[in-house]
């Protein structure tokens, strides 16, 4: 008699756990919002620190907007957005025309933008900034910090 209450009691509770397990994976995956953002804290000799965002700007465009807080006045700049991870020496995602140098103000501060291709959901993609007429790179620049999607 005990068996039987306790499987009544069980029975119930093992099928209505899968099917709540179903109900929880069949729920729709957010949509990427196409937005990114990345900061470097320090820039290696300039002692500042570099902001960008990355919005949509059509379906097959972004427009990207890195902004520079407290470097040295007068200073010219140059940037631009690699696929990979900061450290791999990967390729930027446009030529190096699509991203204008950046003259810092008698505050510190600049800002430049791009339009670049929109960025791929998922994959990994970085920002570097590095002194106009070098050769871009990870190690040697002013700094470079890892893309975060924006949910």
């Amino acid at each position: 008699m005990i068996r039987l209450a306790l499987f009544s009691v069980v029975a119930p509770l093992m099928v209505s756990l899968p099917l709540a397990l179903q109900a929880q994976d069949a729920a729709p995956a957010a949509a990427p919002s196409g937005k990114w953002t990345a900061t470097i804290a320090q820039l290696n000799v300039l002692r500042g620190a570099a902001d960008l965002s990355v919005s949509p700007k059509s379906n097959k465009e972004s427009r990207a907007k890195l902004s520079l807080r407290l470097v040295p006045i007068n200073r010219q700049v140059a940037w631009d957005i690699v696929a990979g991870r900061c450290g791999d020496e990967g390729r930027p995602v446009a030529a190096a025309a699509a991203f204008r140098q950046i003259l810092s103000r008698n505050d510190g501060s600049g800002d430049g933008m791009a339009t670049i291709p929109a960025l791929e959901p998922g994959k990994p993609y970085y920002v570097r900034v590095f002194s106009p007429g070098e050769v871009p790179s990870d190690r040697a620049g002013f700094g470079c910090a890892n893309l975060s999607e924006v949910p």
